[in-house]
């Protein structure tokens, strides 16, 4: 298993939900952190929140992650401050709810770079020190979706298949060079990224959701464990399994469901 004391650990969207509870977690594992996301105000919080908790003072970075320079310029400005890299956490998301007929073509745009061309660019950055070192782990966090079509998040869910593509090509690609890949899905998770990407709050009524401090606890036990999957939402385990063996029930099912979930709107 691995022992996080003295690792350098990466993340990208770390100011908030997923990555945030992340940080929290690790800050008590000895690790030394390298944060990264748009919004330093509550990049900055974090990093008292990390301090509170005795760990060393976390290396703060703005990024944005559909920008290659800046994703480049986080992972130089980690190895300087910290060493290389050995976990990167790829988590920065952003997400859209809507009839994708009505959906505006600059917000998939944005979806589209920040959920697919940031999670390039963040392993693109980073690999080459992990490669150097001959050893490290990428963390991918995609979504359930990216097994699991769902109407009214088409984009979003197509960004998601592509990142589990990626991480699956990556897993062959670095097979025997001594840096693993573990994709991450969660499934439905109760933080502001729900409000943002105008997600009804009625749906946390309607499925099983978790919390982000329940989804990074998971997401440490795997990178732990060297797991190369975890789909974080039990029940989403089921679900996924259903649409494998038996594809076409799969689809009669799913089709009922959005029916129902929809209905009226």
């Amino acid at each position: 298993m691995l022992d996080w004391q003295d690792k350098v650990v990466a993340i990208t969207g770390a100011s908030s939900g997923i990555g945030a509870a992340l940080a929290a977690q690790l800050a008590g594992r000895g690790v030394r952190l390298a944060l990264a996301a748009r919004r330093m105000e509550l990049l900055r919080d974090v990093a008292a929140q990390v301090q509170g908790q005795g760990a060393q003072a976390p290396v703060l970075v703005r990024c944005d992650v559909t920008d290659w320079e800046q994703v480049a310029g986080f992972a130089l400005r980690t190895r300087e401050a910290a060493g290389a890299a050995d976990v990167v956490i790829a988590n920065a998301g952003r997400g859209d709810f809507g009839r994708f007929e009505s959906q505006d073509p600059d917000i998939a745009r944005t979806v589209v770079d920040t959920n697919l061309l940031g999670v390039v660019y963040t392993v693109r950055a980073f690999l080459p020190q992990m490669l150097d070192r001959g050893s490290g782990r990428l963390v991918l966090v995609s979504s359930v979706l990216g097994q699991l079509p769902a109407p009214r998040h088409a984009v979003y869910g197509a960004t998601k298949f592509a990142v589990s593509g990626l991480a699956e090509s990556l897993e062959y690609e670095l097979q025997g060079r001594g840096v693993g890949v573990t994709l991450v899905e969660p499934g439905l998770v109760r933080t502001g990224f729900a409000e943002i990407s105008q997600t009804p709050p009625e749906r946390f009524h309607q499925m099983p959701s978790q919390s982000a401090d329940q989804v990074a606890a998971r997401i440490i036990r795997a990178v732990e464990r060297e797991r190369r999957h975890l789909i974080a939402d039990p029940a989403s385990r089921w679900v996924i399994a259903l649409r494998r063996h038996v594809p076409g029930i799969a689809r009669v099912v799913f089709r009922a469901a959005f029916r129902r979930l929809y209905r009226g709107r």
